[in-house]
């Protein structure tokens, strides 16, 4: 068990338990243990008090418990006002530690689980949808292969008796941090050790993690489902995280290339607002679920492997094949000739002040301790200060050259008509793009030699399948 401290003199407490563990340890053919658990334990009752017993003694002090279980990280995170701290911990307390595990409570948080995939991934959100099965389809074989949230039919077979054995064998002190801030009183850390030490030492079982089988020729898969657009995601394993010598480049690189949300990158200027193809491209080299919904990443997905990654917003069906070619276009000129002096200085000088965003709150700061004691850095914003301080245009560019590249990449197209666009590209079918107004000769030019851009897929390689395969 570790225990970080962020003590200030605010009246407000802050209380973060994470479990490391996750959807990466659900037994097999259980997928979505470590996802019910989270949400049982949350949402679900102690033993000795209903759901509902909880939502009412909660509501008078403006408070509530928020869980999130990712594939190495189970988090359990509130705030509450100092006068409040003894009531509300009592009854959090109860919760993570003598979880009530009602039947109802289990079917009720299924049903939410089913909803989620059927309904939220599969019907209503494209882009996340091809984002997941992007990250399906490079961890193939894999302990991330699988959705957080498991599939519909593991979901359906799941019992209580599933999640109590996942929590007995999990939830122990070796895997637990406990974060706390604010203006808690004397003795409440020690108070916290004596509570959770009562939970196991040890896991009973920690399956090893290993690395993403390496990704030999380019795939093309493709999700046929009504939409007025098509979403792409496209990318590949890589062997950089926080605390490798080149993540702090890397991560300069991925900025520059496509900041989330924003419209200084390459990505956005070349395919937004040069061509008005569709809402923004953006480039990450760490899981970020949730980008349509947020400007920053929330903490606490922290993962032994990660995935570099281009997020194509989607974009009109008869332009998909041309905006495919242009993304990849802009990734190999960026692999072949890096990144500008200028476009490096703007950037170098943007991600440190960008880093202290994400601290903007104690919750958030807490879950980035967490994060940095997981990857054995210093406190995030001070290790990409430093790192950056030391950084170079020619550090960056062999970083990139190193870890980038514009071929051998899983593909993931989500929309309406796509074996006629597999049939255009295995042909290598030229792809022209039409403009409703004048555009500069140099950009035609551009756009040219992006139409008829070769993608090498093998057919067998192409593969085209319904919706509702999806997390079946």
């Amino acid at each position: 068990m570790k225990l970080t401290a962020i003590p200030d003199s605010s009246p407000l407490v802050s209380l973060r338990i994470v479990f490391r563990t996750g959807a990466a340890q659900d037994p097999p053919g259980r997928s979505g243990a470590a996802w019910m658990t989270a949400l049982l334990l949350a949402s679900g009752g102690s033993r000795t008090r209903t759901h509902k017993d909880i939502l009412d003694a909660f509501f008078p002090m403006g408070v509530s418990v928020g869980s999130q279980a990712d594939k190495e990280m189970i988090c359990f995170a509130a705030e509450t006002h100092i006068e409040n701290l003894d009531a509300f911990y009592e009854i959090f307390r109860s919760m993570l530690l003598d979880p009530g595990w009602r039947k109802d409570d289990f079917e009720r948080l299924r049903e939410d689980a089913v909803n989620y995939l059927e309904v939220g991934l599969r019907g209503q959100n494209d882009e996340e949808l091809a984002k997941e099965i992007l990250y399906q389809r490079i961890f193939l074989d894999h302990p991330y292969h699988q959705n957080c949230a498991g599939a519909v039919s593991s979901l359906r077979a799941l019992t209580v008796s599933d999640l109590r054995e996942f929590y007995v064998a999990q939830f122990a002190r070796e895997n637990l941090t406990i974060a706390l801030g604010g203006g808690y009183p004397p003795g409440f850390e020690q108070r916290l050790r004596q509570d959770f030490s009562g939970l196991p030492l040890k896991a009973r079982r920690q399956a090893t993690i290993p690395a993403p089988p390496p990704v030999r020729a380019n795939e093309l898969y493709l999700v046929e489902k009504p939409a007025r657009g098509v979403a792409i995601s496209l990318g590949f394993p890589i062997d950089v995280r926080r605390g490798h010598p080149d993540f702090p480049a890397l991560l300069l690189a991925s900025s520059a290339l496509g900041q989330h949300r924003m419209s200084s990158g390459r990505l956005f200027n070349s395919m937004r607002q040069l061509r008005g193809l569709n809402y923004g491209d953006y480039a990450y080299i760490e899981y970020f679920p949730g980008g349509m919904f947020t400007l920053e990443p929330d903490p606490n997905f922290a993962r032994s492997h990660e995935i570099f990654q281009l997020w194509i917003r989607p974009v009109e069906r008869g332009q998909a094949h041309f905006a495919l070619r242009l993304a990849l276009f802009e990734l190999d000129r960026l692999v072949t000739a890096g990144l500008s002096a200028g476009e490096f200085e703007r950037t170098r000088r943007f991600l440190p002040k960008y880093s202290n965003l994400l601290i903007k709150t104690r919750d958030a700061e807490l879950g980035y301790a967490i994060d940095s004691e997981y990857y054995g850095i210093p406190p995030y914003p001070e290790y990409l200060r430093d790192a950056f301080n030391r950084l170079t245009l020619d550090d960056v560019n062999a970083a990139i050259r190193r870890h980038l590249r514009a071929t051998r990449l899983k593909i993931v197209m989500v929309g309406e008509g796509l074996a006629a666009l597999r049939d255009d590209i295995l042909a290598n079918k030229p792809s022209p793009i039409a403009y409703n107004s004048p555009k500069p000769e140099d950009l035609l030019a551009e756009d040219a030699v992006v139409q008829a851009l070769p993608l090498d897929i093998a057919p067998d390689n192409a593969i085209v399948v319904p919706v509702d395969s999806a997390f079946a």
